[in-house]
């Protein structure tokens, strides 16, 4: 928190250029050099699988073609189309061959990597620098002393850096590593339903992404990065190129693109519906992605972050997972982003509590909503995290009168001509007109859920342990809150701070509810749960102050 107050005051630090790498490996001597902050050095750096051989050819892991294999006998076949149809975007580079000798990949192989498989990895950035005319490369695994924890920590906040100021970032692709394709081979003419051109296109989009979704660290790698080029044996695609590509290829191209975007490698931040790819989107991208640690959950998408959150966040595995979540939640309240308070617990997610009496901070690794994509607070609330660790912030609010039931949302909230009913659907309910009060109960689309809310993943069987504990957990929940709205009006309240930053197809931004209770006759609220609803009228709900622990 010390570190947050010193950037927070230090101007000069939030304003200098971005870190560039403390090492450097030079291609033509395999030397690691420790760099002075000398920003006129340009580099390649990598993105790649660590321990390729975990991953295997099912669709639990490869996610191309339903219909694909590995070692296809028809591989070179369709590489040959691919490279006839779009030779902007997908080449062979056999001319590099010629200048291999000069290329000394680094003696130093960190456990856990094979030394043929980091020399294939030095060889592939190696070679992109060569062709960019730059001798400097930058590899993680030889880059960052892994067996120092202290080196780790002191690099992990500046991986922002190092992939954004890159001249160019080279993603591995496994699947062309496997020479994935179908055993069928390519068409030889354009008289089937799909033209040669499409069928060429989205087999270099599948070559692309085929298991760049199974590591957490790869996403914010080439996220970030402002170059990407796809490498793999003697292939290389320039993924820019392929976005400038996309939309003249054929209607359906831009589809494919953007509903497999949190699982490809590209610099341009695209998803589906085209909205933004806001921190919060990224971490539900990434929370099944593979990681050795659990706090890999947030240090592999930590890049995405401000500079004050990076440097302020221990990296520490030796901490406990949750508290390394709560500094991160705090951080980033604290830092304005609300969305953070949108975090909860779920039962499928490893239990690791930071603490009792914490509310607001959120509990194991959470969940929250799949729609939530970038939350906008309210201008007048003015949101503000004093040194405590209390949110102190003006919200509307609802006084709730009885909570059924806090699986399916089903909750009644009363205030002034308003009875309102909150459940799960309709999803796109108009919310919030002024009329007579108790003349009808309004539906609102929503989630009021800290563990499963009908949306997560369905289990089958008798409940584990951990959905044992979140059932009786629920239910105390549940019994507490209708407790404290009976004894006492205002106890219990619904509060909104803030609407989604973006809208579709013209429906209403939605707008989230924190589900609060107080112990002490409103100085300070503890959360327990979250909803969703949309079009509010504001005018037509009562404001209040509130702290929140």
């Amino acid at each position: 928190m010390q570190k947050f107050d010193a950037l927070d005051q230090n101007i000069d630090a939030l304003s200098a250029p971005g870190h560039v790498p403390t090492r450097l490996i030079n291609i033509f001597t395999g030397q690691i050099k420790t760099i002075q902050n000398d920003t006129t050095k340009r580099y390649v750096i990598a993105s790649y699988l660590w321990n390729p051989d975990r991953f295997s050819n099912t669709s639990e892991h490869y996610s191309g073609l339903f219909n694909d294999i590995s070692q296809a006998p028809t591989f070179d076949d369709w590489f040959r189309l691919t490279c006839l149809m779009h030779p902007n975007i997908i080449q062979a580079v056999d001319a590099e061959e010629r200048e291999l000798h000069r290329l000394h990949c680094p003696s130093e192989v960190p456990e856990g990597l094979s030394r043929e498989y980091l020399r294939e990895i030095f060889l592939l950035v190696a070679r992109e620098a060569l062709l960019m005319g730059l001798e400097h490369v930058w590899i993680d695994s030889i880059c960052i002393n892994q067996a120092d924890p202290e080196d780790v920590a002191h690099e992990i906040p500046k991986l922002s850096d190092y992939y954004r100021n890159a001249a160019c970032c080279v993603a591995v692709s496994e699947a062309l590593r496997r020479r994935y394709a179908t055993d069928k081979g390519p068409p030889q003419d354009d008289t089937e339903s799909e033209p040669r051109s499409y069928q060429a296109w989205r087999r270099i989009i599948t070559w692309m992404k085929g298991y760049h979704a199974k590591r957490v660290w790869v996403f914010q790698e080439t996220y970030l990065a402002t170059k990407v080029v796809v490498r793999a044996r003697n292939i290389r695609i320039d993924a820019n190129e392929l976005l400038k590509t996309s939309d003249s290829v054929s209607p359906h191209a831009r589809t494919l693109l953007s509903i497999t975007s949190d699982e490809f490698p590209v610099s341009l931040p695209i998803s589906d519906w085209h909205r933004p790819m806001s921190p919060e989107l990224c971490l539900q991208y990434c929370r099944k992605r593979e990681r050795a640690f659990l706090h890999d959950n947030i240090y592999g998408i930590l890049g995405l972050f401000p500079h004050k959150i990076r440097h302020s966040l221990p990296v520490d595995y030796q901490l406990s997972p949750g508290i390394i979540l709560a500094i991160f939640a705090y951080l980033r309240v604290r830092n304005g982003d609300l969305s953070a308070l949108l975090t909860l617990q779920h039962e499928s997610y490893e239990r690791d509590d930071p603490g009792l009496g914490v509310s607001w901070l959120p509990r194991g690794f959470g969940w929250q909503p799949r729609d939530i994509f970038g939350v906008m607070s309210h201008a007048e609330l003015l949101p503000h995290v004093d040194p405590k660790g209390i949110l102190h912030m003006s919200m509307y609010c609802l006084e709730v009168e009885k909570v059924e039931s806090v699986r399916f949302s089903s909750i009644a909230a009363e205030h002034e001509d308003l009875n309102i009913e909150f459940h799960l659907m309709p999803r796109y309910a108009k919310l919030f007109p002024r009329r007579p009060p108790q003349t009808e109960i309004y539906h609102i689309g929503g989630i009021l859920e800290p563990s499963y809310s009908g949306r997560g993943p369905t289990f089958f069987g008798p409940p584990t342990l951990r959905q044992q504990i979140a059932n009786k957990e629920r239910e105390e929940r549940q019994t507490f809150l209708n407790r404290k709205a009976k004894k006492r009006q205002g106890e219990v309240v619904l509060a909104t701070f803030g609407e989604q930053s973006w809208s579709y197809d013209n429906v209403p931004n939605w707008w989230f509810w924190l589900l609060l209770a107080t112990n002490d006759e409103g100085k300070t609220w503890r959360r327990f749960g979250i909803a969703i609803s949309h079009e509010v009228n504001t005018g037509s709900i009562a404001r209040k102050r509130f702290s929140i622990r």
